[in-house]
């Protein structure tokens, strides 16, 4: 699933290509991956963005016609931006046609993807509850250890929780961790004040070059031009054989999840 770093990637490539373009429509070729309950779509286009901006792991797209767009890649999900032939491509779930003869494609093999329209002034309200984003000022180590610093859970099962830290999944958690030396099983309750230190800078750390190097494809992640991001060629355990130290990476299941540590780097 794309996690902060590429739904950030993604939805910078949208808001570059839209530009003062108008949305034209929003077109839904699955049944359930366009969500408009109330059947909105002739109020809220035509319409140029107003503004797009990313919580965890949702692109919000606030048109200038008062309603929004809530995009969820989940699993499979990715935006391309293409010439409109008027067909849709293979796996192609729902589309934005854009002036000029643009078309912002949603393609999803697994279908999970959705396509949310409402009102602008209803989107908080339709959005989970979600956790400090961690690259703003409120992601501190004095937040984590309040929100988590009482729980017998394992650290990473609680970076993974998306009501305590906004963004992250299963690639980022794993390489946070081995960048702070933090063992994934270690409870949240025996963590010191150093060890949320150093989990706190490694988030910041890992997320800014995940971003610099537009995300991680590890299987289906495209950014909006459908080019792959670069950070699996950086990562240090994830999917590794071993460590940048030269250790063997050990793969484990954690919570339903592939967990890669170093045992030796991380305690």
């Amino acid at each position: 699933m794309p996690e902060l770093p590429e739904v950030q990637t993604v939805l910078s490539g949208v808001i570059q290509k839209l530009g003062s373009k108008q949305l034209l429509g929003l077109e839904c070729y699955y049944p359930g991956t366009v969500i408009d309950k109330h059947d909105l779509r002739d109020q809220a286009f035509p319409a140029k963005l107003r503004q797009g901006y990313r919580r965890g792991k949702y692109m919000i797209l606030e048109l200038a016609s008062g309603f929004a767009l809530i995009i969820h890649l989940r699993m499979t999900g990715k935006l391309v931006w293409d010439e409109d032939d008027g067909e849709p491509k293979a796996h192609e779930r729902a589309a934005i046609p854009v002036e000029g003869g643009f078309r912002l494609r949603f393609i999803d093999i697994r279908t999970f993807g959705k396509i949310t329209l409402l009102p602008t002034l209803q989107v908080q309200e339709a959005l989970p509850k979600l956790g400090a984003e961690p690259l703003q000022l409120g992601f501190g180590a004095a937040y984590l250890s309040d929100r988590i610093g009482k729980s017998k859970r394992p650290i990473k099962t609680a970076l993974l929780d998306q009501s305590v830290v906004a963004g992250l999944g299963n690639i980022y958690a794993c390489e946070i961790l081995y960048e702070a030396g933090i063992d994934p099983f270690k409870p949240c309750n025996e963590l010191s004040g150093d060890d949320f230190d150093r989990i706190v800078a490694a988030t910041k750390l890992i997320l800014a070059q995940a971003l610099m190097h537009n995300g991680t494809s590890i299987s289906d992640f495209r950014r909006v031009d459908d080019k792959t991001g670069g950070f699996q060629n950086f990562l240090k355990v994830y999917q590794q054989e071993s460590c940048p130290q030269g250790h063997e990476v050990q793969k484990v299941k954690q919570a339903g999840r592939s967990t890669y540590l170093c045992p030796i780097c991380q305690k």
